[in-house]
């Protein structure tokens, strides 16, 4: 007698909150029998644009162990405290290169955002989209059960071009990122029925996993050919299942779910304001909720999270000075009051010390998104220890357009593949703007690999070099 239950649907409870079985050897193939699940590595990305303010970003301490005092009065402060988790390289640069130096559709800032996931060229046709399909999905595809490809998200106004999407399902084809944080909550946690009210959806998400998958759980308890040691352990599992629910009801943050207030606020989001710069920080905020469920959950395993479209972004009315309340990010990033008019037209130590306060604020939300990482303990230590976030933006320094010495961050160890808490130089040049060595795609290949997507070169660039980075490798 064959019992049909798929081992990742049994326990999907009410409200799309789904656990998995213990491994039972009764059900288990002769070759799997030893075997057991290992928690899954997983990958998010955390990108904006419009360059850093440079001369004020980068550590302050020399190569080597990073602390807390690396970043003193830097844009990356905010972070501080995650130094020991931290990987820093120093001196990468883009593929395909900008300024015209390697054959590729559009500018330097399409370039930036088109080309740093997919180190392939830009199309030298009107839409100027990527050649090639971008990291983040090949990645998801190999590695989420059923080859699901990544989640997307994005917060704030989306460009109708190359400039509103990082990510790649194909060549000359963006993803479809989630704008709306209650579209992209629904969507995976299986929320989204029609005629179902808030209050509805609060109270299924109030009920025990155990409870709303009852009668499968019986099914399996009760199988004839269920051994007494397999009986043992799914009775030890339902109690253990009880005591999580409670304890996580009691900190209140359940495993997967989030708490009753938090989710009637990001369902009672109004559509038509959700890419607004007035709603950027709220929405901003519940991304990242959605973000660190979605990996906690093992929903997707791989998460991208874009802050606004390249030469664009919000006007920063919440940050101090005043300039920040006067113009956008990106004329901001070029010291100018227009966006394609005569630049560095404003007094410099203004325009940088308002980018400097936009660095920070992107390095607090930053800090936000690790704290929720963090907060979720499983084999190995906390989720952010048994995964990496990847910190991009499109370019370098804004005002020149700059592809070269990154701004680039790695948190969270990959289970051991990564060196933690180091600054490191990547170019063998004596400085680090540099062109020759420490590509991109290699940067790409790298993070392939440390979640056993074997490869030996990602990307279609006309430069660059195969194999990974392997001065970032533990």
């Amino acid at each position: 007698m064959k019992l049909n239950i798929k081992r990742r649907s049994f326990l999907r409870g009410l409200g799309g909150v789904t656990l998995g079985l213990p491994f039972l050897e009764t059900f288990a193939p002769r070759t799997a029998a030893a075997q057991t699940t290992a928690t899954p590595k997983r990958l998010a990305v955390f990108f904006n644009h419009n360059g850093v303010n440079m001369p004020n970003w980068f550590p302050t301490t020399a190569y080597g162990a990073l602390t807390s005092a690396s970043f003193t009065g830097t844009g990356l402060e905010p972070i501080a405290s995650y130094a020991p988790k931290m990987l820093l390289p120093r001196g990468l640069h883009q593929v395909p290169r900008g300024f015209g130096r390697d054959p590729s559709g559009g500018d330097d800032h399409a370039r930036g955002v088109g080309c740093k996931l997919t180190a392939a060229p830009l199309a030298d046709t009107t839409e100027k989209y990527a050649t090639g399909v971008s990291i983040d999905q090949v990645i998801a595809k190999a590695v989420n059960p059923g080859g699901k490809g990544a989640l997307n998200l994005m917060v704030g106004y989306r460009a109708k071009d190359v400039l509103g999407c990082i990510s790649y399902v194909a060549a000359g084809q963006q993803a479809s990122p989630f704008q709306d944080p209650w579209k992209a909550f629904k969507d995976w946690t299986g929320t989204g029925g029609t005629g179902v009210t808030v209050v509805d959806k609060l109270a299924m998400r109030r009920k025990s996993v155990i409870d709303a998958c009852k009668p499968q759980f019986d099914a399996l308890n009760g199988h004839p050919a269920l051994s007494s040691q397999d009986k043992q352990k799914l009775d030890l599992y339902a109690s253990s299942i009880r005591t999580i629910e409670n304890t996580a009801t009691t900190i209140g943050l359940p495993k997967c779910s989030l708490p009753d207030a938090r989710s009637a606020e990001i369902m009672a989001i109004n559509p038509a304001n959700v890419t607004r710069d007035s709603e950027y920080q709220k929405i901003g905020a519940m991304m990242m909720d959605v973000m660190a469920l979605a990996l906690a959950c093992d929903y997707n395993r791989v998460v991208t999270l874009q802050w606004g479209s390249g030469a664009g972004g919000p006007i920063f009315s919440w940050l101090p000075p005043d300039l920040n309340t006067m113009y956008n990010h990106h004329k901001l990033s070029h010291g100018s009051t227009t966006d394609g008019g005569t630049m560095n037209t404003l007094p410099e130590n203004d325009w940088r010390a308002a980018i400097h306060n936009v660095d920070v604020w992107y390095a607090t939300q930053l800090k936000g998104m690790l704290d929720r990482l963090s907060m979720y303990t499983e084999p190995g230590g906390s989720l952010l220890d048994n995964m990496t976030l990847l910190y991009m933006n499109d370019l370098g320094d804004g005002l020149g357009h700059n592809w070269m010495d990154l701004p680039v961050i790695l948190i969270g160890g990959m289970k051991g593949y990564f060196k933690q808490g180091q600054y490191i130089k990547m170019t063998a040049g004596t400085g680090t703007a540099n062109d020759k060595d420490a590509p991109s795609n290699q940067l790409l290949t790298t993070l392939a690999n440390s979640m056993g997507v074997a490869m030996t070169n990602f990307g279609s660039a006309p430069t660059g070099k195969a194999g990974e980075l392997t001065a970032l490798k533990a």
